[in-house]
Formats: structure tokens, C-alpha cells, sequence
């Protein structure tokens, strides 16, 4: 367990500012001034979960990953965890309900997180694969 918050301490940093942001009261906050802010917030989010759960499965881009821990790693576990915590806040909470189009919008920060991560680990395991060539 330790060895997993060591490696993965800035993805432990991110979900947990997103479980705050999730489920933190929201009376108090003056009105966005966009229409369906939160979707864009929750895009975001996830985008960004996906993102540094990438960066922390490369240990910053120092070696590419497999296709499949990418898959798991930057799309499928965002996608169960929005799902979670949308049902957390609909059978847990009193203030906060869960919203299934909220879930579409972690969805969709999860697919562009992983075509970005896909692309960048297929840059690094090209420029791994060039360093290895000359190294020879």
C-alpha cells in the first residue's frame, strides 16, 4: 500500500480534490456564469485524472506503458469512478444529487484523457525505441 502512494501520490492528490469537489456543499458558491458549467467542470476533471494517472504509470515519461494499462488505467477506472461517486452522491447525501449526465461528462474527460495519453505513449515508445537503436 505504501508502495502504490508512493508512486501514485499525485493521482491519490487528484482523486482526492475531486471527491472533495464532488461532494463539498454548493449553496454558498455564486451561480457560474456559463450554462451547464459543471459538465465542462466534470470534462475536466476527469481529463486530468486520466492525464496523471498517465504520468504516474510512465514515472513522468521516462518509459512508455502497454496499450492495455492505458486502456484500464487512463479510460476504465475514471469511467467507474465518476459512476461511483455519482451514486455516492445520490444515495449518501442529502445536498447533492447524482446525475447521470454528470457521468456522460467524466466519460467524455476520460476519452480524451486516453487519446492524449494513447498518442504521447506512442510518441515515447518511439523515441524509447530510437535511444535504444543508437545506443547499441
Amino acid at each position: 500500500m505504501i508502495y502504490l502512494l508512493k508512486k501514485y501520490w499525485l493521482s491519490t492528490l487528484v482523486l482526492l480534490i475531486i471527491f472533495v469537489l464532488c461532494f463539498m456543499k454548493t449553496t454558498s458558491l455564486p451561480a457560474p456564469p456559463v450554462l451547464n458549467f459543471d459538465k465542462v467542470v466534470h470534462t475536466i476533471m476527469f481529463l486530468g485524472l486520466s492525464g496523471v494517472i498517465f504520468f504516474d504509470n510512465t514515472r513522468y515519461l521516462r518509459s512508455p506503458i502497454s496499450k492495455v494499462r492505458i486502456f484500464w488505467s487512463t479510460f476504465i477506472f475514471p469511467i467507474a469512478l465518476g459512476g461511483l461517486i455519482e451514486i455516492l452522491q445520490a444515495d449518501l447525501t442529502t445536498y447533492r444529487t447524482g446525475d447521470w449526465f454528470d457521468f456522460l461528462f467524466d466519460i467524455v474527460g476520460a476519452l480524451i484523457g486516453w487519446g492524449i495519453a494513447s498518442r504521447i505513449n506512442h510518441y515515447v515508445a518511439k523515441k524509447t525505441q530510437m535511444k535504444d537503436f543508437y545506443n547499441r
